[in-house]
């Protein structure tokens, strides 16, 4: 993740602030009991239908480590947050104007959070074995395929499209594959710009390395991205 820091130390969110946080998970101590004993029964209880054991590794830290964030900033025991969905299924705290989303693939977790308006974020590993033109067909607009065939990285600039489409529609909280056809992202010979404005909503590329495509979208200006290392917080439980 580009230009991460290692804390001890979380400050309070300024308007126009969206912070990243990121973790590999593959480096990271893990306490089962510390990160697990956060999560209400429930979210316990859906994990554990998880099959694979990395989806539920992954999964209790990606909602613990929420519980974790969110209540350092909210200065509440996490514990004692409670989540709500909106009709949409978009997940909320209530009464807080205060805005969050995730995203995990592979070992990389990356939370963002905003007090300026909505967000969504979106991480996919660059995979070798997708057949990217099937999907693009599907989910792409024509002048993105387009781009597409006349790139030389095709396979990279779908990973980019595609992230940058689903954190779109994970800020806006509709449905992923019911809003990415009505999405087209601006493309340029260089690939997706690093900003934009798409719609409602601001856009920018989050540097994640060679192997990952990262996209944050907000509903205000993103004035400032700071990204920290989530497994650089020394935090009591």
């Amino acid at each position: 993740m580009e230009e991460i820091k290692f804390t001890d130390h979380i400050k309070s969110l300024d308007l126009g602030e969206v912070a990243i946080w990121g973790v590999d998970i593959s480096e990271m101590g893990y306490d089962d009991d510390q990160y697990s004993r956060l999560l209400l029964k429930e979210e316990l209880v859906k994990i554990n239908r998880l099959k694979n054991k990395q989806s539920r590794l992954t999964s209790v830290v990606a909602r613990s480590g929420l519980r974790i964030l969110s209540g350092v900033y909210l200065n509440k025991d996490p514990k004692k947050i409670i989540f709500k969905k909106l009709h949409n299924g978009k997940p909320i705290i209530d009464s807080h104007k205060f805005y969050f989303n995730l995203s995990h693939s592979v070992n990389w977790i990356v939370w963002a959070f905003s007090i300026s308006g909505k967000v969504g974020v979106d991480l996919e590993y660059v995979r070798n074995n997708v057949m990217y033109e099937k999907i693009a067909e599907r989910y792409f607009h024509r002048c993105e395929r387009q781009k597409l065939n006349q790139s030389n990285d095709p396979k990279r600039l779908f990973f980019d499209i595609w992230a940058a489409k689903e954190s779109l529609v994970k800020a806006s909280g509709k449905g992923v594959f019911a809003g990415m056809k009505d999405i087209t992202i601006p493309i340029d010979h260089d690939g997706i710009p690093p900003n934009l404005r798409v719609g409602d909503f601001y856009l920018k590329k989050v540097e994640a390395g060679s192997r990952y495509a990262c996209s944050l979208a907000s509903e205000a200006p993103i004035l400032k991205q700071p990204c920290y290392d989530f497994g650089g917080l020394q935090w009591q439980s």
